[in-house]
């Protein structure tokens, strides 16, 4: 047993950042700590990081403020927006539907939303939509739509009007383009099938069952408890930063989470299959176009100079970053989450360089 999982008493130590929990206090987490410390302290993260090995969490923290108008700590129930890791819900509701016989990978987008037009919406199927492969724009690279569009209130039901009459990029399933509105269109698709809204669906599916309790979605009006604001830094200092409205973001990305919840939600999936079964979950996480399954990144990542398979997914809206990884072959999950827009992934790889066993292992392939 490495000296990372020891078991060792909880401590607790109360530092200028905000709270540090070592769940021991080997030379790795202490090393982690500092160089988190090392991040906060030179105004390149603010906000949670957790650790974990399995079943055990190693190491989690929580760094700035939450608020900084009130100077209000972060703690690790801190909620952030998780912008485009709300992808992974919806492409795990959406396999669960199919998993259950209720739709299936080569019906077309035309099968539930009848006004999409015929010509592209008859020959993009779901598949095409999962994978990012379906040619269809994304609205948020629209001239002007980031300017303006995005922060006024849409109806969801005609929302895709921006851009599902827009000629497309490429022929269905013939290449591959990150975006969101094939996310959007899951979203509706998932309410013709449940007949419940997206937000309902993936609550009664996904969320209830697992116990996700501090996971949600960012709606007008809502006030929502433990909620980290939003904020980017300038030569100023901290400023507010302006908000996309959920509507634009929808099941591409308007659901929020704490770093607690979204452990829970990989052990879940990854590691107690309990959401899709081994099947479907092999399929969720098989390499396809660009490195991307359904709804999840698939790859390989090096880590102290090997390669490591890898299941990863970003989300990054105004005033928020969020970085979650799951390691299948020594199930190490890694989350980072940041409310003033910070890249994670420099102090991710960081991290990852001083955590043992990754050196210590053979990957198929590496």
């Amino acid at each position: 047993m490495i000296t990372l999982l020891s078991k060792l008493l909880l401590t607790i130590l109360l530092t200028s950042s905000g709270t540090t929990f070592f769940h021991d206090k080997s030379k790795e987490s202490l090393a982690v700590d500092s160089i988190v410390q090392e991040f906060y302290d030179q105004n390149r993260f603010n906000g949670v990081i957790l650790l974990a090995k399995e079943d055990t969490i190693l190491y989690s923290g929580a760094f700035g403020m939450a608020n900084f108008e009130w100077q209000i700590p972060h703690s690790l129930e801190s909620r952030f927006r998780i912008a485009s890791i709300t992808k992974t819900f919806t492409a795990t509701l959406i396999l669960k539907l199919i998993e259950d016989g209720k739709i299936c990978f080569n019906d077309v987008i035309t099968d539930y939303l009848i006004d999409y037009p015929q010509e592209s919406g008859s020959k993009i199927t779901i598949e095409h939509l999962l994978v990012q492969s379906s040619g269809i724009p994304d609205y948020i690279s629209l001239p002007g739509f980031l300017e303006k569009d995005a922060y006024l209130s849409h109806d969801v039901n005609t929302f895709p009007e921006c851009f599902n009459k827009m000629e497309l990029k490429f022929e269905p399933g013939s290449d591959w383009d990150y975006g969101n509105s094939e996310y959007y269109l899951l979203g509706l698709i998932i309410e013709q099938v449940t007949g419940l809204s997206y937000q309902e669906a993936i609550q009664r599916f996904i969320l209830d069952p697992i116990g996700l309790y501090n996971t949600g979605f960012v709606t007008p009006g809502a006030v929502i408890s433990n909620y980290s604001g939003g904020y980017t830094r300038s030569k100023e200092g901290v400023e507010s930063a302006p908000a996309i409205h959920p509507s634009v973001c929808f099941s591409a990305g308007m659901m929020y989470s704490s770093a607690t919840d979204l452990r829970i939600f990989m052990r879940a999936l990854y590691q107690k299959k309990s959401v899709l079964g081994e099947k479907m979950l092999d399929v969720m996480t098989t390499q396809r176009m660009a490195d991307y399954g359904y709804g999840v990144f698939v790859g390989y990542q090096t880590i102290q100079g090997t390669r490591h398979r890898t299941y990863l997914h970003m989300g990054e809206i105004h005033g928020y970053t969020a970085q979650i990884s799951y390691f299948p072959d020594n199930e190490y999950t890694v989350i980072i989450l940041d409310n003033t827009q910070q890249c994670a992934s420099i102090l991710y790889f960081a991290i990852m360089d001083l955590l043992p066993e990754f050196h210590l292992m053979e990957v198929a392939g590496s």
